[in-house]
């Protein structure tokens, strides 16, 4: 591996995921003044390594809420294809953070966060280009002269039929509620973005890692989940060590952060405390 990429690592040593699209490893960076800009290679999403910045305003006032991702699978039909944690900024997106927040809800699907640099409305609308003339209307042609009563009952049209009335079209079911729970990878960036202290990225990578990243969060609460963790957590942090205690302890903040979401409805990391 050459001495560029190996730079890139250590440039994007300790950074979780893109804040758009959740990539981890597709990252590149580049000091600036004193800091380090990332550049996610996937999504073209940047911010600064320090925190999650608004590319609007510059703030560091973000949180995270849900959001679906969709395409047009047939037609004009859209379709939810998967769930990502959407940043937002408490001043340049607070009427739709506050909606969200306020009716439990996620935000909408089209939406496109000011956080990430989406262009604003300006202030005053451009004047309305002038459109083509009307075109000049034919000239309408001169009435006949009357008919007599034999050449009108001639020219008449026969009366037609009763048209029938249209057969209503069954209703077509509703799309089934997609799950809310996230992916392992959406977990953990909300866990490294807004849980409690600072998180070990370390721990939280090896977690992805070994839960697999594209899995959902309730992977953990499958039959004997909790004990492959903790074999798991020992095999790796087994020591007692500080380093040990600390990986332990970002381990078990990130599932009560889970819980409290209502994304995880048991404990699987209880052997671990």
């Amino acid at each position: 591996m050459g001495d560029s990429a190996a730079r890139r690592r250590t440039i994007v040593a300790g950074v979780a995921v893109c804040p758009s699209c959740g990539e981890a490893e597709d990252l590149r960076g580049e000091p600036v003044n004193g800091d380090i800009r990332i550049t996610c290679l996937s999504c073209a999403a940047q911010w600064m390594r320090g925190g999650v910045r608004c590319a609007g305003c510059g703030g560091q006032d973000i949180v995270h809420r849900p959001q679906a991702m969709t395409r047009h699978s047939r037609g004009t039909q859209l379709s939810i294809i998967g769930w990502r944690e959407l940043p937002l900024c408490r001043r340049c997106d607070a009427e739709v953070l506050e909606t969200s927040i306020a009716q439990n809800t996620p935000v909408p699907s089209d939406y496109v966060a000011a956080c990430l640099g989406a262009a604003r409305k300006p202030a005053v609308d451009a004047a309305p280009q002038p459109g083509p003339p009307a075109p000049t209307p034919p000239p309408k042609p001169a009435p006949a002269a009357a008919a007599t009563p034999a050449t009108a009952a001639k020219s008449s049209p026969p009366p037609r039929a009763p048209a029938r009335p249209r057969q209503p079209r069954p209703k077509a079911a509703p799309l089934p509620t997609p799950s809310m729970v996230p992916t392992v990878r959406q977990a953990i960036a909300a866990f490294m973005g807004e849980g409690p202290g600072q998180a070990d990225a370390t721990a939280m990578l090896l977690l992805g890692i070994h839960l697999g990243s594209h899995n959902r969060l309730t992977v953990l609460e499958e039959d004997g989940a909790a004990d492959r963790l903790a074999e798991w957590c020992l095999g790796h942090w087994g020591d007692g060590g500080d380093r040990a205690r600390e990986s332990l302890s970002a381990i078990c903040r990130a599932i009560d952060f889970w819980g409290a979401r209502g994304w995880l409805a048991s404990d699987p990391a209880a052997a671990l405390r």
